[in-house]
């Protein structure tokens, strides 16, 4: 099997834009001669690299397994092009994570990988992988483990969610010493509208969906932002279901019902399948684990 390298670069550049006419206008080619090559790379292969959707060519299983080494490939040749050498660009490594987890455990841990000049480090919030192709991402972190074989997960941290409130809230407004108290609440709660992007353990872990059946039957603040549960917390506007790390930052929020309204969970280290053998792979779950740590979170066992 023969592979032209010059294949291999139109690949990764259809592989980073998404699109045939944007790929043509980077490589300085028309569309057609890119979906040529691509082609002719498949054939060499005996593999299907891509499919197309209403926005465009994603990564089919073999293409996102390839895409590590066609980047090296591409790496590769531009420093020998012309004979001279090229000075590389900033890596860029992008993670996904919720949004309280990227900016309570991440963002504040980050100093140790951006202090390098040639690394960016792109934290993207999300609540769950669907519709994501593994070209999208280098980690990400979720709260149900994945069931793809496209990808890989490694448990790395257990995490608890409690109801809190201010001290000023519990003193102004009626006692709560059960959950039937709480009827006469206001609970901030992730949005009951089902094409709100509700987190993926909301659905996926069924201890975690069983305490909704606990609260009130109307949540009368919603949404699926996290930082609005705590906003309104702070704010006195009534109770918020809170991860216990991210809300012990705050001394002025009380746990609530720690024994009757409690949920104890794990985070997952998610990579796509074909990136394990790389070093990428290795330098983040490290920074994640660090991170992790020194957020006061229990690493998860496994």
């Amino acid at each position: 099997m023969r592979v032209d390298a010059e294949d291999i670069r139109y690949f990764e550049t259809l592989a980073r834009v998404g699109t045939l006419t944007r790929a043509g206008e980077e490589l300085g080619v028309d569309h057609t001669t890119v979906g040529r090559r691509v082609k002719r790379l498949e054939s060499a292969l005996g593999k299907r690299l891509f499919k197309r959707d209403p926005t465009g060519w994603r990564l089919a299983p073999a293409g996102e397994s390839l895409l590590p080494a066609a980047r090296m490939v591409v790496a590769g040749a531009s420093a020998f092009s012309g004979g001279d050498l090229v000075e590389p660009g900033p890596v860029e490594w992008t993670v996904l994570a919720p949004d309280g987890f990227s900016a309570a455990v991440l963002a504040p841990h980050a100093a140790g990988l951006v202090r390098d000049r040639n690394v960016v480090l792109r934290l993207m919030s999300v609540t769950s992988l669907a519709g994501r192709d593994a070209v999208d991402y280098d980690v990400a972190v979720v709260r149900a483990k994945p069931t793809s074989t496209r990808v890989r997960s490694v448990p790395l941290a257990l995490y608890e969610v409690g109801l809190f409130a201010t001290r000023s809230y519990l003193d102004t407004h009626d006692p709560v010493t059960s959950v039937d108290d709480l009827a006469g609440h206001v609970i901030a709660w992730w949005a009951d509208d089902a094409l709100a992007t509700v987190p993926d353990f909301a659905s996926a872990v069924p201890d975690y969906a069983g305490l909704r059946p606990r609260l009130p039957d109307t949540i009368r603040l919603q949404s699926n932002n996290l930082w609005v549960h705590e906003a309104a917390a702070l704010a006195d506007v009534g109770l918020a279901l809170l991860p216990c790390h991210l809300a012990g930052r705050r001394p002025e929020l009380l746990r609530v019902l720690p024994d009757e309204l409690s949920f104890r969970g794990q985070y997952w280290a998610v990579f796509p399948a074909g990136q394990l053998r790389w070093d990428v792979s290795a330098t983040l779950l490290a920074f994640l684990r660090e991170a992790v740590r020194a957020a006061g979170l229990d690493p998860a066992e496994g």
